[in-house]
Protein backbone atom coordinates (compact mmCIF):
# COMPACT_ATOMS: atom_id res chain seq x y z
CA UNK A 1 0.00 0.00 0.00
CA UNK A 2 1.28 3.46 -0.94
CA UNK A 3 2.28 5.62 2.02
CA UNK A 4 0.11 8.78 2.24
CA UNK A 5 1.78 12.13 1.65
CA UNK A 6 0.64 14.93 3.96
CA UNK A 7 1.22 18.50 2.75
CA UNK A 8 0.62 21.71 4.69
CA UNK A 9 1.68 25.37 4.62
CA UNK A 10 1.60 28.10 7.26
CA UNK A 11 2.79 31.64 7.78
CA UNK A 12 6.30 31.92 9.15
CA UNK A 13 5.91 32.96 12.77
CA UNK A 14 2.15 32.34 12.80
CA UNK A 15 1.33 28.61 12.58
CA UNK A 16 -2.38 29.26 13.27
CA UNK A 17 -2.67 30.81 9.82
CA UNK A 18 -2.35 27.61 7.78
CA UNK A 19 -3.69 25.52 4.94
CA UNK A 20 -3.77 21.73 4.76
CA UNK A 21 -3.77 20.11 1.32
CA UNK A 22 -5.90 17.00 1.92
CA UNK A 23 -5.46 15.67 -1.61
CA UNK A 24 -1.71 15.36 -2.26
CA UNK A 25 -0.51 16.22 -5.78
CA UNK A 26 0.74 13.51 -8.06
CA UNK A 27 4.15 15.24 -8.22
CA UNK A 28 6.04 18.38 -7.25
CA UNK A 29 7.46 19.79 -10.54
CA UNK A 30 10.53 21.90 -9.73
CA UNK A 31 12.23 24.46 -11.95
CA UNK A 32 15.85 25.07 -11.03
CA UNK A 33 17.19 28.35 -12.38
CA UNK A 34 20.81 28.37 -13.52
CA UNK A 35 23.11 31.37 -13.74
CA UNK A 36 23.29 31.33 -17.54
CA UNK A 37 21.09 33.70 -19.53
CA UNK A 38 20.62 34.08 -23.25
CA UNK A 39 20.56 37.66 -24.54
CA UNK A 40 20.21 38.99 -28.05
CA UNK A 41 22.68 41.58 -29.28
CA UNK A 42 21.52 43.75 -32.15
CA UNK A 43 23.33 42.79 -35.32
CA UNK A 44 25.15 39.91 -33.64
CA UNK A 45 22.50 37.43 -32.51
CA UNK A 46 22.02 35.44 -29.33
CA UNK A 47 24.82 35.17 -26.79
CA UNK A 48 25.14 33.53 -23.38
CA UNK A 49 26.00 35.55 -20.28
CA UNK A 50 26.22 34.51 -16.64
CA UNK A 51 24.34 36.45 -13.98
CA UNK A 52 23.37 35.84 -10.38
CA UNK A 53 21.80 32.65 -9.08
CA UNK A 54 18.05 32.32 -9.62
CA UNK A 55 15.55 31.03 -7.09
CA UNK A 56 14.01 27.57 -7.45
CA UNK A 57 10.35 27.48 -8.49
CA UNK A 58 7.95 24.59 -8.07
CA UNK A 59 4.27 23.99 -8.71
CA UNK A 60 1.58 22.27 -6.69
CA UNK A 61 -1.51 21.18 -8.66
CA UNK A 62 -4.45 19.51 -6.85
CA UNK A 63 -7.88 20.40 -5.43
CA UNK A 64 -9.68 21.13 -2.19
CA UNK A 65 -12.47 18.52 -1.82
CA UNK A 66 -16.01 19.47 -0.85
CA UNK A 67 -16.66 15.94 0.49
CA UNK A 68 -14.44 13.59 2.37
CA UNK A 69 -13.54 10.54 0.32
CA UNK A 70 -10.83 8.35 1.86
CA UNK A 71 -9.94 6.99 -1.57
CA UNK A 72 -8.09 10.21 -2.37
CA UNK A 73 -8.23 12.35 0.80
CA UNK A 74 -5.31 11.48 3.10
CA UNK A 75 -6.21 13.71 6.05
CA UNK A 76 -8.80 12.79 8.62
CA UNK A 77 -12.19 14.55 8.57
CA UNK A 78 -12.16 17.82 10.50
CA UNK A 79 -8.40 18.39 10.08
CA UNK A 80 -8.72 20.54 6.96
CA UNK A 81 -10.86 23.52 5.99
CA UNK A 82 -13.69 23.64 3.48
CA UNK A 83 -12.69 24.59 -0.10
CA UNK A 84 -13.87 28.22 0.07
CA UNK A 85 -11.81 28.93 3.22
CA UNK A 86 -8.73 27.11 1.92
CA UNK A 87 -8.64 28.88 -1.45
CA UNK A 88 -9.42 32.16 0.33
CA UNK A 89 -6.35 31.68 2.52
CA UNK A 90 -4.15 31.14 -0.54
CA UNK A 91 -5.53 34.31 -2.12
CA UNK A 92 -4.86 36.18 1.12
CA UNK A 93 -1.23 35.02 1.09
CA UNK A 94 -0.84 36.20 -2.49
CA UNK A 95 -1.67 39.76 -1.41
CA UNK A 96 -0.23 39.74 2.11
CA UNK A 97 3.43 39.51 1.09
CA UNK A 98 4.46 37.15 3.88
CA UNK A 99 6.84 34.17 3.72
CA UNK A 100 5.33 30.72 4.17
CA UNK A 101 6.65 27.40 5.39
CA UNK A 102 5.74 24.58 2.99
CA UNK A 103 6.16 21.18 4.62
CA UNK A 104 5.72 17.56 3.63
CA UNK A 105 7.79 14.99 5.45
CA UNK A 106 6.98 12.14 3.08
CA UNK A 107 7.27 14.44 0.07
CA UNK A 108 10.69 15.73 1.13
CA UNK A 109 9.52 19.34 1.39
CA UNK A 110 10.56 21.82 4.05
CA UNK A 111 11.06 25.19 2.43
CA UNK A 112 10.41 28.83 3.13
CA UNK A 113 8.52 30.12 0.12
CA UNK A 114 6.24 32.81 -1.25
CA UNK A 115 3.37 32.46 -3.70
CA UNK A 116 4.06 33.99 -7.10
CA UNK A 117 0.96 32.80 -8.95
CA UNK A 118 -2.40 31.18 -8.18
CA UNK A 119 -4.97 29.86 -10.67
CA UNK A 120 -8.15 28.03 -9.68
CA UNK A 121 -11.58 26.77 -10.83
CA UNK A 122 -14.50 26.74 -8.42
CA UNK A 123 -15.96 23.59 -9.97
CA UNK A 124 -15.25 21.01 -12.63
CA UNK A 125 -17.63 18.54 -14.28
CA UNK A 126 -18.34 15.67 -11.89
CA UNK A 127 -16.74 17.47 -8.93
CA UNK A 128 -19.48 19.62 -7.49
CA UNK A 129 -18.16 21.99 -4.83
CA UNK A 130 -14.50 21.04 -5.30
CA UNK A 131 -11.97 23.83 -5.99
CA UNK A 132 -9.21 22.87 -8.40
CA UNK A 133 -6.09 25.01 -8.32
CA UNK A 134 -2.49 25.40 -9.42
CA UNK A 135 -0.20 27.39 -7.16
CA UNK A 136 3.38 28.36 -7.98
CA UNK A 137 5.90 28.82 -5.17
CA UNK A 138 9.37 30.28 -5.24
CA UNK A 139 12.03 29.95 -2.57
CA UNK A 140 12.02 32.94 -0.26
CA UNK A 141 15.30 34.79 -0.01
CA UNK A 142 15.02 38.17 1.71
CA UNK A 143 17.05 41.07 0.31
CA UNK A 144 20.16 42.19 2.13
CA UNK A 145 20.94 45.85 2.64
CA UNK A 146 24.30 47.41 3.24
CA UNK A 147 24.54 50.19 5.78
CA UNK A 148 26.04 53.40 4.52
CA UNK A 149 27.51 55.82 7.03
CA UNK A 150 26.49 59.43 6.36
CA UNK A 151 28.80 62.03 7.77
CA UNK A 152 26.99 64.54 9.95
CA UNK A 153 27.35 68.17 9.00
CA UNK A 154 27.46 71.16 11.31
CA UNK A 155 24.27 72.53 9.79
CA UNK A 156 26.03 75.70 8.71
CA UNK A 157 25.76 76.94 5.17
CA UNK A 158 29.01 76.14 3.39
CA UNK A 159 31.08 79.16 2.58
CA UNK A 160 31.00 80.31 -0.99
CA UNK A 161 34.23 79.73 -2.85
CA UNK A 162 36.31 82.83 -3.24
CA UNK A 163 36.54 84.18 -6.77
CA UNK A 164 39.97 83.84 -8.31
CA UNK A 165 42.11 86.87 -7.61
CA UNK A 166 43.00 89.05 -10.55
CA UNK A 167 46.51 88.86 -11.81
CA UNK A 168 48.31 91.95 -10.58
CA UNK A 169 49.40 94.45 -13.18
CA UNK A 170 53.11 94.48 -13.96
CA UNK A 171 55.10 97.22 -12.37
CA UNK A 172 55.63 99.99 -14.83
CA UNK A 173 59.24 100.79 -15.82
CA UNK A 174 60.11 104.18 -17.32
CA UNK A 175 59.90 102.91 -20.88
CA UNK A 176 58.47 99.92 -22.69
CA UNK A 177 60.31 98.03 -25.43
CA UNK A 178 58.02 96.61 -28.11
CA UNK A 179 58.14 92.87 -28.69
CA UNK A 180 57.25 90.89 -31.78
CA UNK A 181 53.50 90.46 -32.22
CA UNK A 182 52.53 93.31 -29.93
CA UNK A 183 50.35 96.25 -30.92
CA UNK A 184 49.42 99.52 -29.26
CA UNK A 185 46.11 98.00 -28.16
CA UNK A 186 47.80 94.97 -26.56
CA UNK A 187 50.24 97.20 -24.70
CA UNK A 188 47.44 99.53 -23.54
CA UNK A 189 45.49 96.62 -22.02
CA UNK A 190 48.51 95.63 -19.94
CA UNK A 191 48.67 99.03 -18.28
CA UNK A 192 45.20 100.59 -18.53
CA UNK A 193 42.82 97.55 -18.52
CA UNK A 194 41.39 98.91 -21.77
CA UNK A 195 42.65 99.04 -25.34
CA UNK A 196 43.23 102.80 -25.10
CA UNK A 197 45.99 102.79 -27.71
CA UNK A 198 45.58 106.54 -28.48
CA UNK A 199 47.04 107.47 -25.11
CA UNK A 200 50.25 105.62 -25.93
CA UNK A 201 50.25 106.80 -29.56
CA UNK A 202 49.89 110.47 -28.60
CA UNK A 203 52.74 110.13 -26.11
CA UNK A 204 55.00 108.58 -28.77
CA UNK A 205 53.61 110.22 -31.93
CA UNK A 206 56.86 111.60 -33.27
CA UNK A 207 58.70 108.30 -32.79
CA UNK A 208 55.94 106.18 -34.35
CA UNK A 209 55.24 108.51 -37.32
CA UNK A 210 58.93 108.85 -38.15
CA UNK A 211 59.46 105.08 -38.14
CA UNK A 212 56.40 104.49 -40.38
CA UNK A 213 57.47 107.25 -42.79
CA UNK A 214 60.94 105.79 -43.06
CA UNK A 215 59.50 102.32 -43.72
CA UNK A 216 57.04 103.85 -46.25
CA UNK A 217 54.05 102.42 -44.33
CA UNK A 218 50.86 104.42 -44.72
CA UNK A 219 49.11 102.85 -41.72
CA UNK A 220 49.26 105.35 -38.89
CA UNK A 221 49.56 103.14 -35.81
CA UNK A 222 52.20 100.59 -36.79
CA UNK A 223 54.92 99.91 -34.26
CA UNK A 224 58.14 97.94 -34.69
CA UNK A 225 59.93 95.47 -32.43
CA UNK A 226 62.67 97.16 -30.46
CA UNK A 227 60.99 100.57 -30.26
CA UNK A 228 61.07 102.08 -26.78
CA UNK A 229 57.70 103.59 -25.95
CA UNK A 230 56.74 105.86 -23.09
CA UNK A 231 53.76 104.64 -21.08
CA UNK A 232 52.26 107.76 -19.54
CA UNK A 233 49.43 108.30 -17.09
CA UNK A 234 46.26 109.18 -18.97
CA UNK A 235 45.85 112.56 -17.32
CA UNK A 236 49.13 113.72 -18.83
CA UNK A 237 47.67 113.25 -22.35
CA UNK A 238 44.68 115.51 -21.77
CA UNK A 239 42.01 112.78 -21.91
CA UNK A 240 40.32 113.84 -18.68
CA UNK A 241 40.81 110.39 -17.13
CA UNK A 242 42.62 110.26 -13.80
CA UNK A 243 45.19 107.49 -13.34
CA UNK A 244 48.28 106.86 -11.29
CA UNK A 245 51.26 108.05 -13.29
CA UNK A 246 52.79 105.11 -15.07
CA UNK A 247 55.74 105.21 -17.34
CA UNK A 248 57.40 102.12 -18.73
CA UNK A 249 59.79 100.78 -21.29
CA UNK A 250 58.39 97.83 -23.28
CA UNK A 251 60.49 95.40 -25.42
CA UNK A 252 59.53 93.69 -28.73
CA UNK A 253 61.45 91.39 -31.08
CA UNK A 254 61.44 91.41 -34.89
CA UNK A 255 58.32 92.14 -36.94
CA UNK A 256 55.73 94.87 -37.43
CA UNK A 257 52.85 95.29 -35.01
CA UNK A 258 49.56 97.12 -35.59
CA UNK A 259 46.79 98.34 -33.30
Amino acid sequence: MRKPIYVAAWEVGNASSNVVFPVPPESFPTEVGGKAEVIEILGVGERTVFGGAKLDRFTLETFFPAHHDPSYVVNAPGTYKIPSLSIGKLREWCDKEVPLQLYSKAGGLNRTVVITQLNYDNERAGHLGDVWFTVEFVNYKPPTFRKVAIKKTSGKTPAKPKPPSKKPKPKLPATHTVKKGESLSVIAKKYYDTADYMTIYNANKKLIDAANKKAKIKAKYNIFPGQKLTIPAKKTIGTGVTATPKEASYGVTAGISRV
